[in-house]
């Protein structure tokens, strides 16, 4: 995978700020992290990167999968002294305040960045999981809901808002959830199983389980007809 980074002949991305980003976070995700800490502390040092803010951003990932956290959290620091815009160092900022179990700093960095980067993914779903970990089910519901409404087919998003169900106990809206994940994935049998557990999840109201019943029965249907279509007599 590296070597595919390291050749690849689209000189115009190689150059981009974000392609410098995915390859120092790649180098620091691979091997020793050790070694990976020595190889952007020698670049820094010796002054032979280019760019400075790819360097210092592998250094804060290699520091953070040493579990040096105080020293990550210096590179991030270093990192906004120059003025990165790059929705990944919000992210990984995010990333080592809650490795600090800092969750409430995270989501400030979160709401922040995402005011810059509005449509920007990793924010998104950062920030629907860190306040499912601070225990704002609620909020991280109205997130991935509204969301959806705009993205429809975001797998990701889907199971964030079936994370959120579940953390408020809606059982019901949790299976339906999920089976729109599994149905986005191909995988008709594991979706039309999470709509029969919605079914006998005994939560929900009269129209949460019309609507649930409903998609069933398409599915079943779909499932049927596919089978059809592989059957050749």
């Amino acid at each position: 995978m590296e070597n595919r980074v390291l050749q690849t002949q689209y000189r115009q991305v190689a150059d981009s700020a974000d392609f410098q980003l995915v390859r120092a976070k790649l180098r620091a995700s691979l091997g020793d992290p050790r070694d990976a800490v020595t190889d952007f502390e020698t670049q820094l040092r010796d002054r032979k990167y280019l760019s400075e803010v790819a360097a210092r951003y592998g250094l804060a990932v290699a520091q953070m999968r040493m579990k040096n956290l105080p020293a990550a959290e210096r590179e991030v620091a270093g990192l906004r002294r120059l003025k990165s815009i790059s929705p990944m160092v919000d992210t990984l900022a995010a990333d080592v305040r809650r490795a600090q179990d800092d969750l409430s700093g995270a989501l400030k960095i979160y709401r922040e960045a995402r005011a810059r980067h509005p449509r920007n993914k990793a924010l998104l779903y950062g920030q629907i999981d860190a306040l499912l970990a601070d225990g704002q089910g609620q909020e991280a519901l109205k997130l991935a809901t509204g969301e959806l409404q705009l993205t429809p087919s975001d797998g990701a998003l889907h199971g964030l808002q079936a994370k959120s169900y579940a953390a408020l106990g809606k059982r019901l809206q949790q299976h339906r959830a999920q089976a729109e994940l599994y149905v986005l994935n191909g995988q008709l049998v594991a979706a039309i199983q999470q709509l029969e557990l919605a079914q006998k999840a005994g939560d929900g109201d009269y129209f949460e389980h019309s609507q649930a019943d409903a998609r069933l029965r398409e599915l079943r249907a779909r499932h049927l007809e596919e089978m059809k279509q592989k059957t050749p007599f």
